[in-house]
């Protein structure tokens, strides 16, 4: 599977759920996920351009918890956070993070959010984020299976970001992990 996403910071979540409402997103589930990434000294994720998580998730519309193993492959373009993602449910995230810490994996600086998930047609997500320590954004994405529709799917989501009022140079490509690990010195770990 080929998540091709793109995200952008921005000023109001009130505004980003109007305007998406507006173009024809349906709002969907309300979650608080904490994702805690991983790295070690003989498989230097951040360096590959890669990210192994451990995401837990509290579905706080329907009151359900889930959790989930993510490997994310290098970015494949130059203007977007497109990659292959490989994710499977776990039944219990601490057995794994033990498992993984005693293999010599290195627990990064976690990442904790409040989702507002949305949706329309064509496979089309959209997600407004609170991350804890840096803000609101907005990410935009369709999963497709094969290399030859990642160019379609990324017009798509550029046609969205238009609509939206924005353009791809208001997007970024740095990962929320990275922008904590920027600000290090003053948020603890």
């Amino acid at each position: 599977m080929i998540e091709v996403e793109i995200k952008l910071p921005i000023h109001s979540r009130r505004t980003a759920e109007k305007d998406l409402i507006s173009i024809g997103f349906t709002p969907g589930d309300l979650i608080r996920e904490s994702d805690t990434y991983y790295t070690s000294s003989f498989h230097d994720f951040m360096a590959r351009d890669e990210a192994l998580r451990i995401r837990s998730s509290e579905n706080m519309t329907k009151r359900t918890w889930s959790a989930s193993l993510t490997f994310k492959g290098p970015k494949l373009d130059s203007v977007s956070m497109t990659r292959k993602e490989l994710e499977t449910g776990i039944e219990d995230p601490a057995a794994l993070r033990e498992i993984l810490l005693s293999l010599d994996y290195k627990a990064l600086c976690p990442v904790n959010k409040l989702r507002q998930y949305y949706t329309r047609e064509e496979g089309l997500h959209a997600c407004v984020d609170q991350v804890e320590g840096l803000g609101s954004f907005l990410e935009l994405e369709v999963l497709v299976d094969k290399e030859e529709d990642r160019e379609k799917a990324l017009q798509t989501l550029d046609r969205i970001l238009e609509a939206l009022g924005y353009t791809m140079k208001d997007t970024t490509r740095r990962s929320y992990l990275s922008m904590l690990q920027a600000l290090k010195s003053r948020i603890p770990c």
